[in-house]
């Protein structure tokens, strides 16, 4: 049997070799390809993440408001229902939020159980009761309005507190303008009056030590 001559032997080694090269640039430049792909894929998701936040941190207000109420807050024409705090609100403003009337706000404070109507939590949910169109005052208010007594029967007590009497009222510590009005006239919905005497343009804020006017 005749031998291949040492020449054509070399060649086909080199032919295996150079085979084996190009096999192995072909597996590494896909292994390439795929990483670049996985990274664009990522680089593109991360851009798109971006857009779409830019865009709701721009929204207008009545498309921020769209977007609380798909939260879960209740539409001011659904009530009753519930609202979710968000930073910088007050009772105040929700009242005007749902009843175009900032001053029911202490409608807010009986229906949550409220014993501080400045305090409220980010996050914090309220119950947003209906409102009838004409608001009488309750059986107990109306009583200790036309009586002067509180309960007890004590004549210098209301169910809010000490009966305030003189023409000015020095702000404490955990007073809100509706339990005030309630010492001072037996209705709380009277608020209204001692807020616009003094200039208050948001009845939630009152500050301890504030002399207030009280109209007779």
């Amino acid at each position: 049997m005749s031998k291949l001559p040492k020449n054509i032997k070399r060649g086909s080694e080199n032919r295996s070799f150079a085979d084996k090269l190009q096999s192995e640039v072909k597996g590494n430049k896909s292994y390439i390809n795929l990483v670049l792909g996985l990274l664009i894929v990522f680089v593109a998701g991360i851009l798109v993440l971006n857009y779409f936040k830019k865009n709701q941190d721009n929204l207008g207000p009545a498309q921020q408001v769209a977007t609380e109420e798909n939260q879960g807050d209740v539409q001011p024409d659904k009530l009753p229902g519930k609202y979710t705090v968000k930073e910088g609100d007050t009772l105040y403003l929700i009242a005007e939020k749902y009843y175009q009337d900032g001053y029911k706000f202490p409608k807010l404070a009986e229906a949550n159980k409220l014993n501080d109507v400045n305090t409220l939590e980010v996050g914090q949910v309220l119950d947003i009761p209906k409102l009838e169109k004409t608001t009488l005052a309750t059986t107990e208010t109306t009583e200790i309005k036309d009586s002067g007594t509180g309960t007890g029967g004590a004549v210098n007590q209301t169910v809010w507190g000490e009966t305030i009497s003189g023409d000015s009222y020095t702000v404490v510590e955990g007073d809100w303008l509706s339990k005030i009005a309630g010492r001072a006239y037996g209705d709380i919905m009277a608020f209204d009056k001692i807020a616009k005497a003094n200039n208050i343009a948001n009845p939630d804020v009152i500050e301890p030590g504030t002399v207030l006017k009280i109209p007779r």
